[in-house]
């Protein structure tokens, strides 16, 4: 109960929402994503749809699940890429199951509907645009090994920056990390530098990404998070740091209306709030 005194002392919708880490009968109407990444869960996301224009799955099987904007995001990006360069596909790896939570393998997050692996586009020697052989190790030269098919491919720099272009410029998508290798993300910025890209979308992609430190270097793919949103933090969202200074986190000022139903949602269950039915209507 110190818990619950300490939420309804502060009537703060900040607060209550982290005294929650899942769905909960004090809160029925919270959905989304809940809790941490690593020990969440995930409630009324979205499926990022395998026929979206320029996507496809990697795997046909449950893991393409996230809170509705982010899989949006996704698509959108995807076809902005495909829309400037016919006939790409993005492969899709794993977001979080429907219903999130864990164990996961093999990931330390992906719970919360808030993680994405994307795989990288890819070109032979040549230049030849290729579907993805999946999750292969590009090198400080830019090359992997698909050694399912015997053959050596290139990392396609230009379609991989227009990929993270196109997911940093969407308000939607809120960025929060990309987790990518160190040697990625070096080729990624060269280009962009290159091509003359704006200055304040090279500065966020530089912020967002970074080779992580548990869970490999991704050298493979790139992992994308987005931030919570303010209603998605009152929802039971853990948000990470840090805040990134571009996005938004502030809700609107909580009115006494809102306060009332705050309040509402946490009085003890065994406070009646209406008259207790007749006993002509129970029969």
């Amino acid at each position: 109960m110190n818990l619950l005194a300490t939420c309804i002392g502060s009537v703060s919708i900040t607060i209550i929402a982290g005294c929650a880490a899942a769905p909960s009968p004090l809160a029925p109407e919270w959905r989304g994503s809940i809790g941490a990444p690593s020990r969440g869960v995930l409630t009324g996301g979205t499926e990022v749809r395998p026929d979206a224009k320029g996507l496809r799955w990697l795997r046909r099987d449950e893991r393409h699940w996230a809170v509705s904007r982010f899989a949006r995001a996704i698509e959108r990006a995807a076809a902005e890429v495909v829309r400037q360069n016919p006939g790409s596909t993005l492969y899709v790896g794993d977001l979080s199951t429907r219903t999130g939570g864990g164990p996961f393998s093999p990931h330390l997050s992906h719970r919360t509907g808030i993680d994405a692996d994307l795989l990288f586009y890819v070109t032979t020697l040549d230049g030849a645009p290729v579907d993805s052989p999946g999750f292969v190790h590009f090198g400080s030269d830019g090359l992997a090994l698909d050694e399912a098919r015997g053959r050596w491919v290139r990392l396609d720099v230009p379609r991989e920056w227009l990929l993270v272009k196109a997911l940093v410029e969407d308000p939607e998508a809120r960025v929060q990390w990309m987790f990518v290798s160190d040697v990625v993300q070096a080729m990624l910025i060269e280009w962009a530098l290159a091509r003359g890209d704006s200055a304040e979308t090279i500065r966020r992609a530089q912020a967002v990404m970074l080779q992580p430190g548990r869970g490999g270097v991704h050298d493979d793919h790139i992992h994308v998070r987005t931030a919570c949103t303010a209603d998605e933090m009152v929802g039971g969202c853990q948000q990470s740091v840090p805040r990134r200074p571009w996005l938004d986190y502030e809700l609107p000022p909580v009115g006494d209306r809102n306060e009332d139903l705050v309040l509402a949602l946490l009085r003890p269950i065994d406070e009646p709030s209406a008259p207790a039915p007749s006993a002509e209507l129970t029969k």
